[in-house]
């Protein structure tokens, strides 16, 4: 694993959306001006179980998501690489991602890969944001957390609730 890949490893500083502008209008422009857009490959024509299939998927489809993630790192920062933090076991596994699930499943034909990557892109930005606006209405202070139990307590419980019901707990 490529750990400045791995969104597990991303830290709030990393994602925090009042650190990095992005502007989701024009988000479908500048992913396909990307390089791994211009090259994004064909998915065979084989069923999804033949072992053929996973060799693909690793060989191929994997290396071109990598790149599109570097690509969009260099562009708008390593944030983006949430992107393919997808639910249940795609490429790393147990997000809130829904609109990318790995190369397997998510490439299709280049329109529509794109397509995907921008969604992905947009949804994941659009979780941060949600989770900045949960971590404001909580405004903790970790030096009053004898004081602040209760207010600790509640925005744990709805941190937890907005996670589960995100990611649908699909992964272990």
């Amino acid at each position: 694993m490529i750990v400045e890949l791995a969104p597990r490893f991303l830290t709030w500083g990393d994602v925090d959306p009042a650190r990095h502008f992005f502007d989701s209008a024009s988000a479908p422009q500048v992913v396909r001006s990307l390089g791994p857009a211009r090259r994004v490959p064909t998915r065979p024509g084989i069923p999804f179980g033949d072992p053929a299939m996973n060799a693909w998927s690793w060989g191929e489809g994997r290396p071109w998501a990598d790149a599109m993630s570097h690509a969009l790192a260099e562009r708008y920062g390593r944030w983006t690489v949430g992107w393919r933090w997808a639910h249940d076991e795609g490429d790393f596994d147990g997000g809130p991602v829904g609109n990318w699930c790995c190369p397997r499943d998510s490439i299709t034909t280049p329109q529509e890969t794109i397509a995907r990557v921008v969604a992905a892109l947009c949804e994941w930005r659009e979780w941060l944001e949600s989770l900045a606006g949960w971590f404001d209405a909580y405004p903790l202070n970790l030096a009053e957390v004898e004081d602040q139990r209760i207010l600790w307590e509640r925005a744990a419980r709805n941190l937890i609730l907005q996670v589960t019901d995100r990611t649908g707990c699909g992964s272990g």
